[in-house]
Parts: structure tokens; C-alpha cells; sequence
């Protein structure tokens, strides 16, 4: 999709968004939305790189840039710091490692790593960052990034966009209130959904004892009971 038909999008979902009413269809055109300037975004900073690289006649043109998605964040009174694992980053020079801030993003590009280039773009910051007071660092394969917050506020999540998608699993699950067994199901869920490897091992062992039992009669109550061991 070209640059122009996404930033048309952009702005027909934004018109939508004021117009909506229904938390449901605000998370989808927010979602979408989002992901609209994501795309924007990285089509921006691959036709910079191309123009930076054609006019200095580089044979960097032959690299493709690699899009990152993961990385580990932590905060601080001050500070929202990202750390993204790069190995082998710690050679590249200083002008190879860039990050450029708006008041609500960020945007990482690292050049000529063992031949590749790489890119993490960050949009709708949960809060507003100070861009003059945000830095990085190049640590030993790796890069940290450090976020100067505006207001002294604690972040729950890192982005606007899972702010909402959190506050939709809250919502599924307050809806339940009135029925115990379907809220302490979807509670299961969500445990099941956010929880490490051993801790989805445990639930889902249990899960399947469960109804085993309540298959052969010795159970009742829907097969929760087993979960009184988690």
C-alpha cells in the first residue's frame, strides 16, 4: 500500500474514531489506526534511508532493513528505559545507532550491523516524553533507550494501544461479576494467556484432570474444583 492511500486511511479512521460511540468499535479503529501510522512510519524510514544511501552513492543500498518487535522495558521515577537485544552492537559506530522522539514515539535505526540494518518503531506512548531529556545507550549487544517522562506518573504499560486492550480484557472479565464460575473460567483464561510456560502447564494439566473427572461423574461444578491446587 502506498504512503499516500495509508495517510488517507489514517485520516478516515481518525474521523470515524470522533464519531464513534461503542467501546468495541473505538479498540478496533484505534487498533487499526495504530497500526496504519506504524506502517507510515517505517515506509518514511525506509525511503530516507534509500534517498540517504543513492545520494551518497553507497553500496548500502543492498541492505534491507529488519524491523524489530521485541523488547524488554522498565521505568523509573524519572525514566521509561527499553532494552533491545542487538547482538554485536556494541561495534558499530556512534552515527550508526539513532533514535529520533516526538512527544509520543520513538524511533530506533541501527545501520550497517554484520551487514544488516534494523529499525523498532514505538508509537502512542502511553505519555508524553521529554524528546531534549531522552537518550541512548550502546551497551554489549544491546541497546538501551531512556524515555524522559513529563509528568511524574507511573506507567502501567508502555503504549496508549495496550492500555486499551487491557482495560477490554478488564472489561470481559467485570461482565462475569454476577456469574462466579464463568468470572473465575475467564480469570483462568487470562492467567492461562499472560502466565509463563510452567505456569500454562499447570493450568492446562489441571484444566484436563478436571474434566476428565467430571466426564466419568466424579466431578461436579463445571470441573473448576482442581484449580483449589494452583
Amino acid at each position: 500500500m502506498s504512503l499516500e492511500q495509508l495517510k488517507s486511511d489514517v485520516a478516515e479512521l481518525a474521523a470515524f474514531l470522533q464519531q464513534a460511540k461503542g467501546a468495541r468499535v473505538k479498540d478496533v479503529l484505534t487498533t487499526a489506526k495504530a497500526e496504519a501510522e506504524r506502517e507510515i512510519v517505517n515506509l518514511e524510514l525506509k525511503a530516507k534511508i534509500a534517498a540517504e544511501r543513492q545520494a551518497t552513492g553507497s553500496s548500502e543500498a543492498k541492505r534491507y532493513l529488519h524491523e524489530l518487535t521485541d523488547y524488554g522495558w522498565d521505568q523509573s521515577a524519572k525514566f521509561v528505559k527499553l532494552f533491545i537485544t542487538l547482538n554485536g552492537v556494541q561495534g558499530c559506530t556512534e552515527e550508526n545507532v539513532t533514535v529520533t522522539y516526538t512527544p509520543n514515539s520513538l524511533q530506533l535505526h541501527v545501520r550497517d550491523l554484520q551487514g544488516k540494518d534494523f529499525g523498532l518503531t514505538v508509537n502512542n506512548l502511553l505519555h508524553s516524553i521529554d524528546v531534549e531529556k531522552s537518550y541512548r545507550k550502546i551497551k554489549t549487544d544491546m541497546v538501551a533507550i531512556y524515555l524522559q517522562k513529563v509528568e511524574d506518573k507511573h506507567w502501567d504499560v508502555l503504549t496508549a494501544i495496550q492500555k486499551r486492550l487491557k482495560q477490554k480484557k478488564d472489561s470481559e472479565l467485570s461482565k462475569d461479576g454476577d456469574n462466579p464460575e464463568s468470572a473465575l473460567v475467564n480469570i483462568m483464561k487470562k492467567m492461562y494467556n499472560d502466565g509463563d510456560s510452567k505456569t500454562k502447564q499447570m493450568i492446562a494439566k489441571a484444566w484436563t484432570e478436571s474434566q476428565d473427572k467430571a466426564k466419568l461423574g466424579k466431578e461436579t461444578g463445571g470441573g473448576l474444583d482442581s484449580f483449589d491446587d494452583l
